[in-house]
């Protein structure tokens, strides 16, 4: 019968790669003490490091939500101000057409 694959959380794969990056440990060492091939390490170095920069990316849904929302605010007041002038203009456009008699 063949081995069962085994499965190893997230905190498992940043312990060994800690053990790999922080505390200095050899691969192969690190490999014989938690009993995993060196090459499975050496992938999940590559992956935590080529990750690593997406902690610095991270926004805030509570700020990036507010400042949207402002945003939208300002947009509508905005576009508000604009429907208003553009029914002053029409006011004034149906005043000059009845005072002239529509006569282009």
């Amino acid at each position: 019968m063949g081995r069962t694959r085994r499965t190893f959380t997230a905190e498992e794969k940043l312990k060994v790669v800690m053990a790999v990056i922080q505390d200095g440990k050899v691969v192969s060492d690190v490999a014989k003490e938690f009993n995993i091939h060196p090459n499975m390490i050496l992938n999940w170095k590559k992956e935590f490091l080529e990750n690593a920069a997406m902690i610095f990316n991270r926004t805030r849904p509570d700020i990036t939500e507010k400042a949207q929302q402002k945003k939208i605010d300002e947009l509508e007041a905005k576009l508000q101000k604009k429907d208003e002038v553009i029914a002053e203009i029409a006011e004034e456009n149906m005043m000059l057409k009845k005072t002239f008699g529509g006569r282009s």
